[in-house]
């Protein structure tokens, strides 16, 4: 390995490092820090034991001191406390609670996604609204805001329960300021993260109707994250926006406002691995309204600058009785939200516009590489053996540039003695030994400029592809391998066991748990450098690079390592393959090669 390519593989290690950094994560994608809100926590009251086997929670939502005509946005004044209830509706992939008070979604609990929470034996649901006290469906008519109105509900249960194909309808009705009645209309399906979201009132055709989710989403990761591992850091919050031609991603620095004018078909916020979206039936002009908030203190007025949440709002011209919405809240795995055909899968990729216009080319190969992985999946059942076949894929599409790659180092490191020799008897004189080392390699045949940096290079997408889609995929969020037994989620770091007992605080850097994989990569790197590495003044990489590649994947998800482990021991087989090859050529070269002619004394004479 000569110095160019170190230089490349050093560049790419650098780039790794770059996308788990401080700089990448603050001021790039402007990372938020894990939520330390708890106001979803105060929603769910304690649950009888009844309650808890039904998968639904009682909750009493919390009593407003008081609340006029005003503040209620409701025809009548009110100047006594006014309780109010909450509505739980139960299908097969969420728990849905509508307060009473505005008619608003307040709590989203996930059935089938659970929070990583080693401390408790019992699994809790992932809850996706980030502000209970805003929650989703908000609702505003010609700019009199109805989130503090009392909707009388149409039914009388306080649970639903819903399952395959059942449906169900619940109207929540208020009254306006000048006594109109509004109505809130939610349909619910029994297996589907869809909710169906209408208003209706015989006097709102041309009234101005803005329909919003102020509740933020919360990030699933964060909270009972104990690591600063790329698994454990929360994602980015994001906005995206969708015209039905193409998805636009909008991420706010500091809590700010936004504002985009347009046809448009729907709105959503994402977390590292969920979405909510608001979409609406028809497309026409809509105004919307991002306004981006501290998520600790819910602040929108905050100077923090981190932990960004959003809140968004659709406004348009009513045209007729009923305004049409539909509501999806659920997990952002891409054959789900494909299949809704709106573009939703958009949003897993996008925003990569800093980097030389990657947001034209970078989503599309992680998109393939996504769907490569599924499909894998689909074959093999288990998430780690389709790691390894996918490996054995992008080496196959790879081959002929790393065999290049190889090739030329190879050649480099043939020269390499002939290049030590020329530094060591002209180093008094850098312009002749730079000379001879010209024509040396070209006598060799060997381009000292690119011997190998540009194949590698042009792997770097599809290598970075496949790191982000193994750390950002929620198909990989808690599958597990029969190759790693005591690996639990590919997603997360590997954590062979604890090191807490020994060094409290984790060993810097390094972090708090052994992982195996990571000290299997770093031998099979270091006997891959020992096959390559010849030159004298690179020989300190032989040693460096494994440690340094020990320390940085330590905390880098499972998936991820695996990965990288199989590659390099791909990499070694073929560099042991190509060596032995090229060192068969070699001799079948000496051995056919002609004698040289000797000329004997009598035959000068004789031409003498």
């Amino acid at each position: 390995m000569n110095k160019n390519i170190v230089l490349a593989f050093s560049l790419m290690l650098l780039v790794i490092i770059f996308f788990k950094s401080d700089f990448y994560y603050n001021k790039i994608l402007h990372q938020p820090r894990p939520s330390k809100n708890a106001a979803m926590q105060q929603v769910v009251a304690p649950v009888s034991n009844q309650e808890n086997k039904a998968g639904v929670s009682a909750v009493s939502a919390p009593v407003p001191a008081a609340f006029t005509k005003a503040d209620a946005g409701s025809n009548l004044a009110v100047t006594a406390p006014v309780s109010f209830d909450t509505i739980w509706i139960e299908n097969d992939k969420y728990v849905c609670g509508i307060s009473e008070q505005g008619a608003r979604i307040i709590s989203l609990k996930m059935k089938n996604y659970f929070y990583h929470n080693s401390a408790s034996s019992q699994k809790e649901m992932i809850e996706l609204i980030d502000q209970s006290s805003s929650g989703g469906a908000n609702l505003t008519i010609n700019g009199q805001d109805f989130d503090g109105a009392i909707f009388a509900p149409s039914i009388s249960d306080k649970k639903v329960a819903l399952s395959n194909a059942q449906e169900k309808t619940i109207l929540f009705v208020a009254r306006d300021a000048n006594n109109i009645p509004i109505t809130k209309r939610f349909t619910f399906f029994g297996n589907d993260y869809k909710i169906k979201y209408e208003v209706l009132s015989n006097e709102l055709d041309g009234k101005s109707v803005t329909v919003g989710w102020k509740g933020g989403i919360s990030e699933s990761e964060a909270k009972y994250a104990t690591t600063k591992s790329v698994s454990g850091v929360a994602e980015p919050h994001k906005v995206h926006i969708n015209d039905t031609k193409s998805v636009d991603h909008i991420q706010l620095k500091k809590p700010d406002k936004d504002e985009e004018t347009g046809f448009y078909k729907w709105t959503a916020i994402t977390s590292k691995y969920f979405m909510v979206a608001l979409v609406a039936d028809s497309v026409r002009n809509t105004d919307l309204f991002i306004q981006s908030y501290d998520t600790d203190t819910g602040a929108v007025k905050s100077k923090s600058g981190t932990n960004i949440n959003y809140q968004i709002q659709m406004r348009r011209a009513s045209e007729g009785p009923i305004e049409s919405y539909w509501i999806f809240a659920g997990p952002s795995q891409y054959s789900l939200i494909k299949s809704y055909k709106v573009q939703f899968q958009k949003v897993l990729f996008g925003g990569w516009e800093w980097l030389i216009r990657a947001d034209l080319w970078f989503p599309f190969i992680c998109e393939i590489t996504l769907w490569l992985l599924i499909f894998l999946d689909f074959l093999f059942k288990d998430y780690g053996i389709t790691i390894l076949v996918l490996t054995i894929i992008l080496r196959l599409v790879t081959l002929p540039l790393s065999h290049s790659s190889m090739k030329s180092m190879s050649r480099m490191k043939d020269v390499q003695p002939k290049i030590n020799h020329l530094r060591d008897k002209h180093k008094a004189n850098p312009r002749k030994m730079n000379e001879e080392i010209m024509a040396l390699y070209k006598k060799e045949g060997v381009n000292p400029f690119n011997p190998g940096c540009l194949p590698m290079f042009l792997q770097m997408p599809v290598l970075f592809a496949l790191f982000i889609v193994l750390r950002k995929a929620i198909e990989l969020r808690g599958a597990g391998t029969v190759l790693l037994p005591w690996v639990k989620d590919l997603s997360q770091p590997e954590s062979l066991f604890s090191l807490t007992g020994i060094f409290p605080g984790g060993i810097p850097i390094y972090g708090s748990s052994f992982a195996l994989l990571p000290v299997i990569m770093a031998i099979l790197t270091f006997f891959q450098n020992k096959m390559t590495i010849t030159d004298p003044n690179q020989k300190m990489m032989i040693y460096f690079m494994p440690v340094f590649m020990l320390v940085l994947f330590n905390n880098f998800p499972a998936g991820l390592v695996l990965y990288w482990t199989f590659s390099n021991a791909l990499g070694i087989v073929q560099q042991a393959w190509l060596n032995k090859r090229m060192k068969t050529n070699a001799q079948s070269v000496l051995v056919t090669a002609p004698a040289p002619v000797k000329h004997t004394g009598s035959n000068k004479t004789k031409k003498r």
